[in-house]
């Protein structure tokens, strides 16, 4: 049958993508993208003419016999897009093969301070419902916690972790592999002096010790 590669594309320095990545994203009959307009500058940079597609869940993708799905940034599959692409394309015959390469999740990890051997990432927090539940657990969990949070409720989310799980000691990653770069490491308290006023931008990752 066909072949999807799930890619890893930068996840802000555009030399951070791998040469495999690269070969891979112009031997392929298509790409599909989480937003076809930030993969396309990741193209046009490395002069790639390619068929560049939305991923959405409810088409049919099957009539491609080599397929690429990337994200805007990083891992595919990592609190983004594609499970279900897997899920479908997996049943109908298709291998599934991974190009390994960048992750805000495993950048941060691997620059932490926290001992990381093991730990529990939950992804992004509930908008809405689920919230009270979501940081509960943070606060029971035994091992270390990472999440991911946009640059418009940092605030909020720092705020709920410190009123269920208290004064701990976190990571804050923002930025990561851009310009404005940025690593905090400190309290919860310190972290939200840190942060507040502060222009948004960037995403966020969090790691917040046991």
């Amino acid at each position: 049958m066909g072949t999807l590669y799930i890619v890893a594309t930068p996840i802000g320095n555009l030399k951070d993508i791998t040469l495999r990545a690269l070969e891979i994203l112009k031997s392929v009959d298509v790409i599909l993208a989480e937003d076809t307009r930030v993969t396309r500058k990741l193209l046009s940079h490395y002069g790639i003419k390619k068929q560049v597609l939305r991923y959405i869940d409810s088409r049919d993708f099957e009539r491609f016999e080599n397929i690429a799905l990337v994200t805007d940034a990083g891992t595919p599959g990592i609190s983004d897009p594609g499970r279900r692409l897997v899920e479908n394309l997996f049943k109908k015959g298709f291998k599934i093969i991974p190009i390994p390469g960048p992750s805000a999740l495993s950048a941060l990890i691997s620059v932490s301070d926290i001992d990381l051997r093991g730990f529990l990432f939950l992804g992004f927090p509930p908008h809405k419902k689920g919230r009270r539940t979501f940081f509960k657990r943070v606060a029971q969990s035994e091992t270390p916690v990472v999440l991911f949070e946009s640059p418009h409720r940092i605030l909020r989310t720092l705020k709920e972790l410190q009123a269920s799980a208290g004064e701990r000691w976190v990571n804050v990653g923002r930025e990561l592999t851009k310009l404005h770069e940025e690593v905090f490491r400190g309290k919860l308290s310190e972290a939200l002096a840190h942060f507040e006023g502060e222009k948004e931008r960037g995403e966020f990752v969090v790691i917040i010790d046991a």
